[in-house]
Protein backbone atom coordinates (compact mmCIF):
# COMPACT_ATOMS: atom_id res chain seq x y z
CA UNK A 1 0.00 0.00 0.00
CA UNK A 2 2.77 2.54 1.05
CA UNK A 3 4.28 1.65 -2.29
CA UNK A 4 1.08 2.31 -4.29
CA UNK A 5 1.18 5.51 -2.64
CA UNK A 6 4.98 6.39 -3.80
CA UNK A 7 4.36 5.96 -7.00
CA UNK A 8 1.89 7.80 -7.60
CA UNK A 9 3.50 11.17 -5.71
CA UNK A 10 6.28 10.16 -8.06
CA UNK A 11 4.22 10.54 -11.03
CA UNK A 12 2.26 13.70 -10.35
CA UNK A 13 5.36 15.30 -9.65
CA UNK A 14 6.71 14.66 -12.97
CA UNK A 15 3.28 16.05 -14.78
CA UNK A 16 4.01 19.16 -12.87
CA UNK A 17 8.10 19.21 -13.88
CA UNK A 18 6.26 18.74 -17.59
CA UNK A 19 3.07 21.08 -17.55
CA UNK A 20 5.02 23.92 -15.54
CA UNK A 21 7.52 25.80 -17.85
CA UNK A 22 4.70 25.14 -20.87
CA UNK A 23 1.90 27.34 -18.08
CA UNK A 24 4.21 29.72 -17.59
CA UNK A 25 5.78 30.25 -21.19
CA UNK A 26 1.65 30.87 -22.32
CA UNK A 27 0.60 33.32 -19.43
CA UNK A 28 3.58 34.91 -19.46
CA UNK A 29 2.85 35.82 -23.60
CA UNK A 30 -0.91 36.29 -23.22
CA UNK A 31 -1.09 39.90 -22.51
CA UNK A 32 -4.50 39.91 -21.75
CA UNK A 33 -4.10 37.22 -19.01
CA UNK A 34 -4.75 39.08 -15.68
CA UNK A 35 -1.38 37.62 -14.77
CA UNK A 36 0.80 39.25 -17.08
CA UNK A 37 3.13 42.40 -15.29
CA UNK A 38 2.29 45.46 -16.24
CA UNK A 39 6.09 46.47 -15.70
CA UNK A 40 6.66 43.83 -18.66
CA UNK A 41 4.60 45.19 -21.39
CA UNK A 42 6.75 47.73 -23.85
CA UNK A 43 5.07 49.86 -26.37
CA UNK A 44 5.74 48.53 -30.38
CA UNK A 45 8.49 50.22 -32.36
CA UNK A 46 6.20 50.66 -35.60
CA UNK A 47 3.35 52.70 -33.19
CA UNK A 48 3.51 56.61 -33.01
CA UNK A 49 4.39 57.25 -29.76
CA UNK A 50 1.03 59.55 -27.61
CA UNK A 51 0.93 62.78 -28.13
CA UNK A 52 1.46 64.49 -24.89
CA UNK A 53 -1.65 66.61 -24.25
CA UNK A 54 0.31 69.76 -22.09
CA UNK A 55 0.11 72.95 -23.81
CA UNK A 56 2.95 73.46 -26.43
CA UNK A 57 5.90 76.12 -25.37
CA UNK A 58 6.90 78.54 -28.13
CA UNK A 59 11.28 78.42 -27.79
CA UNK A 60 11.41 80.70 -30.68
CA UNK A 61 12.37 84.23 -28.74
CA UNK A 62 9.87 86.60 -29.23
CA UNK A 63 10.65 90.10 -31.16
CA UNK A 64 12.00 92.71 -29.10
CA UNK A 65 9.18 95.49 -27.88
CA UNK A 66 9.46 98.54 -30.13
CA UNK A 67 9.67 101.16 -27.86
CA UNK A 68 8.10 104.55 -28.77
CA UNK A 69 10.74 107.57 -29.64
CA UNK A 70 10.77 109.94 -26.93
CA UNK A 71 11.18 113.32 -29.11
CA UNK A 72 12.30 116.73 -27.23
CA UNK A 73 9.41 118.62 -26.64
CA UNK A 74 9.74 121.97 -29.08
CA UNK A 75 10.89 125.18 -27.18
CA UNK A 76 8.17 127.67 -26.26
CA UNK A 77 7.69 130.65 -28.66
CA UNK A 78 9.13 134.02 -27.23
CA UNK A 79 6.92 136.36 -26.57
CA UNK A 80 8.47 139.87 -27.93
CA UNK A 81 7.43 143.35 -25.73
CA UNK A 82 4.88 145.06 -26.64
CA UNK A 83 7.04 148.27 -27.32
CA UNK A 84 9.48 146.72 -29.45
CA UNK A 85 6.38 145.00 -31.47
CA UNK A 86 5.01 148.75 -31.98
CA UNK A 87 7.98 150.10 -33.17
CA UNK A 88 8.54 146.76 -35.52
CA UNK A 89 4.91 147.44 -37.02
CA UNK A 90 5.82 151.12 -37.69
CA UNK A 91 9.07 149.85 -39.38
CA UNK A 92 7.13 147.46 -41.22
CA UNK A 93 5.01 150.46 -42.54
CA UNK A 94 8.24 152.31 -43.85
CA UNK A 95 9.51 149.00 -45.39
CA UNK A 96 6.70 148.61 -47.64
CA UNK A 97 7.03 152.43 -48.70
CA UNK A 98 10.71 151.39 -49.86
CA UNK A 99 12.04 153.47 -47.39
CA UNK A 100 14.73 151.27 -46.29
CA UNK A 101 17.18 153.40 -43.92
CA UNK A 102 13.94 154.32 -41.93
CA UNK A 103 12.53 150.78 -41.17
CA UNK A 104 16.19 150.20 -40.51
CA UNK A 105 16.67 152.45 -38.03
CA UNK A 106 12.65 151.41 -36.24
CA UNK A 107 13.84 148.06 -36.17
CA UNK A 108 16.83 148.34 -34.36
CA UNK A 109 15.32 150.70 -32.00
CA UNK A 110 12.85 147.42 -31.60
CA UNK A 111 15.80 145.33 -31.08
CA UNK A 112 17.11 147.60 -28.35
CA UNK A 113 14.14 146.79 -26.27
CA UNK A 114 13.53 143.27 -27.12
CA UNK A 115 16.67 141.85 -28.96
CA UNK A 116 14.58 138.15 -29.74
CA UNK A 117 11.84 140.26 -30.55
CA UNK A 118 11.79 137.88 -33.73
CA UNK A 119 9.33 139.97 -35.93
CA UNK A 120 12.07 142.60 -36.15
CA UNK A 121 15.33 140.07 -36.93
CA UNK A 122 13.19 139.09 -39.55
CA UNK A 123 11.94 142.11 -41.32
CA UNK A 124 15.32 143.90 -40.84
CA UNK A 125 16.96 140.72 -42.23
CA UNK A 126 14.60 141.28 -45.42
CA UNK A 127 15.52 144.76 -45.96
CA UNK A 128 19.39 144.10 -45.77
CA UNK A 129 18.65 141.51 -48.58
CA UNK A 130 16.65 144.34 -50.97
CA UNK A 131 19.87 146.41 -50.10
CA UNK A 132 22.01 143.90 -51.62
CA UNK A 133 23.56 142.59 -48.01
CA UNK A 134 22.37 138.61 -48.89
CA UNK A 135 24.07 136.44 -46.29
CA UNK A 136 23.71 139.22 -43.70
CA UNK A 137 19.93 139.72 -44.23
CA UNK A 138 19.48 135.63 -44.48
CA UNK A 139 21.27 135.49 -41.28
CA UNK A 140 18.91 137.34 -39.26
CA UNK A 141 15.93 135.58 -41.38
CA UNK A 142 17.28 131.99 -40.00
CA UNK A 143 17.78 133.87 -36.61
CA UNK A 144 14.04 134.70 -36.15
CA UNK A 145 13.01 131.27 -37.68
CA UNK A 146 14.97 129.33 -34.81
CA UNK A 147 13.16 131.66 -32.23
CA UNK A 148 9.96 131.12 -34.18
CA UNK A 149 9.96 127.99 -36.18
CA UNK A 150 6.49 128.31 -37.58
CA UNK A 151 6.89 132.15 -38.35
CA UNK A 152 5.47 132.06 -41.95
CA UNK A 153 6.50 135.57 -42.66
CA UNK A 154 10.20 134.99 -41.96
CA UNK A 155 10.14 131.51 -44.17
CA UNK A 156 8.68 133.95 -46.74
CA UNK A 157 11.55 136.78 -46.63
CA UNK A 158 13.98 133.52 -46.35
CA UNK A 159 12.97 132.87 -49.85
CA UNK A 160 12.82 136.30 -50.92
CA UNK A 161 16.64 136.64 -49.97
CA UNK A 162 17.75 133.69 -51.83
CA UNK A 163 15.83 135.10 -54.62
CA UNK A 164 17.14 138.19 -54.70
CA UNK A 165 20.57 136.16 -54.16
CA UNK A 166 20.00 134.27 -57.38
CA UNK A 167 19.92 130.86 -55.33
CA UNK A 168 16.82 130.12 -57.01
CA UNK A 169 16.45 126.37 -56.24
CA UNK A 170 17.17 127.25 -52.56
CA UNK A 171 14.27 129.83 -52.99
CA UNK A 172 11.88 127.31 -54.55
CA UNK A 173 12.43 125.40 -51.59
CA UNK A 174 11.79 127.68 -49.04
CA UNK A 175 8.97 129.15 -50.21
CA UNK A 176 7.57 125.77 -50.42
CA UNK A 177 8.29 125.39 -46.82
CA UNK A 178 6.09 128.21 -46.44
CA UNK A 179 3.39 126.78 -48.22
CA UNK A 180 3.64 123.76 -45.59
CA UNK A 181 3.47 126.12 -43.11
CA UNK A 182 0.48 127.79 -44.42
CA UNK A 183 -1.13 126.20 -47.64
CA UNK A 184 -3.11 129.87 -48.64
CA UNK A 185 0.01 132.23 -48.20
CA UNK A 186 -0.49 133.69 -51.88
CA UNK A 187 3.04 135.39 -51.93
CA UNK A 188 4.75 132.51 -52.03
CA UNK A 189 2.76 130.86 -54.94
CA UNK A 190 3.77 134.22 -56.07
CA UNK A 191 7.41 134.10 -55.30
CA UNK A 192 7.61 130.64 -56.83
CA UNK A 193 5.78 131.57 -60.28
CA UNK A 194 8.60 134.59 -60.66
CA UNK A 195 11.16 132.65 -60.35
CA UNK A 196 9.62 130.36 -63.07
CA UNK A 197 9.45 133.36 -65.00
CA UNK A 198 12.88 134.59 -65.10
CA UNK A 199 13.44 131.01 -66.33
CA UNK A 200 11.05 131.68 -69.03
CA UNK A 201 8.76 127.92 -68.18
CA UNK A 202 5.82 129.00 -68.66
CA UNK A 203 3.52 125.73 -67.36
CA UNK A 204 5.36 126.48 -64.06
CA UNK A 205 4.32 129.80 -64.51
CA UNK A 206 1.20 129.37 -64.57
CA UNK A 207 0.66 126.51 -62.14
CA UNK A 208 1.49 129.05 -59.22
CA UNK A 209 0.06 131.91 -60.39
CA UNK A 210 -3.34 130.47 -60.67
CA UNK A 211 -3.59 129.85 -56.70
CA UNK A 212 -2.41 132.87 -56.13
CA UNK A 213 -5.15 135.17 -58.11
CA UNK A 214 -7.35 132.80 -56.75
CA UNK A 215 -6.34 133.75 -53.12
CA UNK A 216 -5.88 137.40 -54.06
CA UNK A 217 -7.43 139.41 -56.97
CA UNK A 218 -5.16 142.44 -57.14
CA UNK A 219 -1.95 139.65 -57.47
CA UNK A 220 -3.48 140.10 -61.70
CA UNK A 221 -1.98 143.83 -61.82
CA UNK A 222 0.77 142.57 -59.69
CA UNK A 223 1.80 139.96 -62.57
CA UNK A 224 0.72 142.52 -65.46
CA UNK A 225 3.29 144.63 -64.35
CA UNK A 226 6.13 142.27 -62.75
CA UNK A 227 8.88 142.43 -65.24
CA UNK A 228 10.12 138.75 -64.09
CA UNK A 229 7.57 137.71 -66.10
CA UNK A 230 9.01 139.26 -69.21
CA UNK A 231 10.12 135.92 -70.71
CA UNK A 232 6.57 134.50 -70.61
CA UNK A 233 4.30 137.78 -70.93
CA UNK A 234 3.54 137.04 -74.80
CA UNK A 235 2.41 133.62 -74.14
CA UNK A 236 -1.70 133.99 -74.98
CA UNK A 237 -2.20 131.37 -71.57
CA UNK A 238 -0.30 134.01 -69.41
CA UNK A 239 -2.36 136.96 -70.80
CA UNK A 240 -5.56 135.35 -70.54
CA UNK A 241 -4.75 134.56 -66.89
CA UNK A 242 -3.74 138.17 -65.90
CA UNK A 243 -6.14 140.40 -68.22
CA UNK A 244 -8.38 142.85 -65.78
Amino acid sequence: MRKRYSSRIILVACLLIIAGPTAYYFLSNNSSSPFASHTNQTQPLDEPPVPSTSPAVNTESSSPVETEQVLPAPKPVHISDPQAVLLYEQGLKLYYQRSYPEALDRFNQALQIDALCYEALNAKGATLAFQGHHDQGLALIKQALELNPSFVYAQFNQGLALELAGRWDESIAAYQKALQLDHRDTWSYYGIASIYGRQGNVDKVLDYLKPAIELEAEVKEVARNEHDFLPVRNDPRFQELVKP
